[in-house]
């Protein structure tokens, strides 16, 4: 294949950290370049071996990169760099790259995550990736975008561009979105999605495409107009560089879980991800970030963690409050309403979405010395089910709310957990002693309402 390369001078949109393509490509093949651009980065996927120069893995369940276990979507995979997982093979006779989901037989599943980052990014112009997709209920692949400034704040500050996403369960539909911080500090997100006439994204290979200028990005399939999203002022996150990821997740509060009608292996099939940029174009300067402005959710007082904590309890040390979610996050504050000292902490659940809060401890503490974690709540008498979570630098493991029956006084309920069913948390260097997540019916859908904490404390 040719790799055609750009002068430097006119990369003034685009970042490139890497080469172009593979030296071992097809001479012959032909590129099909857009009217108007210029290729710039490329990965045929030709050689025999996936090129490192292009990509990079992140690996594991998300806790070493500061995510809850699951990315913060509970999702089920482990991501490796296992052949098993991902390689160049032979498909349908083209060259491809296949990320491969895979199950052990015994409820756990592997899969592979790609990404660009530190090796290459963009700031405008345009994406084309043909690809082919898997299907099943719980298989979510996607082809997508991350801010590169990902480092110095979080998620969706730094902003999230999906090119394609498809929800197994529904082959015949995909979805382009954006996710960022608006001028409210909240999450948002614009979504389009297109559905075929006939047949599923899974029945062959198609081409999706990203046009991203300073103004606007435009997402489309095979030619088709899929989303056009405005980018307006409080949308600083895109005006600044992101670099590409390719992932088949499995599992998770969007897609669902898998079950007997799912089929392993699975597999995203991709032929090509060719990067352009608009011919003569002179990007504008970025914007300098602001992490107050552009972080996502309220600023939430440190002291409000010590109105969930027993008055007389003073182990724990410092903390703070972290909500984080897919929109379900809760707005955090203090209330006056309490059964121990004169204020406890609120929890205000939005419904509809996931997510929940956690109290995040200055310093890890060794609490193994104790057997029961105690607090009291107050909540919404349709709230039933909700994921109460213990972390350690290492180790994170949830409980559900309606396994215990808690005690009722004065119109609190005080709930005892042993600290035995956190089954295999490591309690010598607890980092968050208490958190929530996704508050449900018994029917199991999410719900909203004020949950008041109180009364936090470990005993024997």
């Amino acid at each position: 294949m040719k790799c055609i390369y750009t002068p430097l001078s006119l990369l003034a949109g685009l970042l490139l950290i890497a080469s172009c393509g593979n030296d071992d490509e097809n001479p012959g093949e032909v590129i099909d370049i857009p009217e108007g651009y210029s290729l710039v980065w490329q990965d045929e996927f030709n050689s025999t071996s996936i090129d490192m120069t292009n990509w990079g893995y992140e690996t594991g369940d998300g806790t070493d990169y500061g995510l809850p276990r699951g990315w913060g979507n509970n999702e089920s995979q482990l991501y490796t760099e296992n052949a098993e997982n991902s390689g160049i093979e032979e498909f349908e006779g083209e060259s491809t790259l296949a990320i491969k989901a895979l199950s052990d037989g015994n409820g756990g599943y592997t899969s592979a995550k790609l990404t660009t980052q530190r090796k290459f990014s963009m700031r405008f112009g345009r994406v084309d990736v043909r690809a082919k997709m898997p299907e099943g209920q719980g298989i979510w692949p996607a082809i997508w975008m991350l801010g590169d400034n990902i480092d110095e704040i979080a998620w969706p500050g730094c902003g999230e561009i999906d090119i394609v996403e498809v929800l197994g369960h529904q082959p015949e539909k995909m979805y382009s979105t954006v996710h960022y911080t608006n001028a409210e500090s909240s999450r948002t997100e614009q979504q389009g999605n297109v559905e075929l006439s006939s047949g599923s994204f899974s029945d062959a290979f198609h081409t999706y495409t990203l046009e991203w200028t300073p103004e606007e990005m435009t997402f489309s399939v095979d030619g088709e107009q899929v989303n056009v999203v405005q980018i307006e002022d409080d949308m600083k996150e895109f005006l600044r560089s992101f670099y590409l990821i390719m992932n088949v997740a499995v599992g998770g509060n969007w897609p669902g879980y898998p079950d007997n009608t799912t089929s392993f292996p699975q597999q995203m099939n991709v032929d090509y991800v060719r990067v352009f940029e608009k011919d003569g174009f002179v990007a504008p300067e970025a914007p300098a970030l602001n992490i107050d402005e552009e972080t996502l959710g309220q600023n939430v007082e440190p002291g409000i963690a010590q109105d969930a904590i027993r008055d007389d309890f003073d182990l724990l040390g410092n903390a703070r409050i972290i909500a984080y979610g897919g929109g379900g996050e809760p707005v955090v504050s203090s209330s006056t309403d309490a059964t121990d000292g004169d204020a406890s902490m609120a929890y205000n659940f939005p419904g509809g979405a996931w997510g929940g809060a956690y109290i995040e401890l200055d310093n890890p503490k060794n609490l193994s010395s104790y057997r029961y974690l105690k607090f009291s709540l107050k909540k919404p008498e349709e709230l039933v089910i909700a994921e109460i979570k213990l972390e350690s630098p290492d180790t994170n493991v949830p409980v559900f709310l309606d396994a215990y029956t808690p005690d009722e006084v004065d119109g609190w309920l005080a709930y005892t957990i042993p600290l035995s069913d956190f089954n295999n948390l490591d309690l010598t260097e607890l980092t968050i002693p208490f958190s929530m997540w996704n508050p449900k019916n018994a029917d199991g859908n999410l719900v909203g309402g004020m949950v008041l904490i109180d009364n936090l404390h470990f005993s024997n």
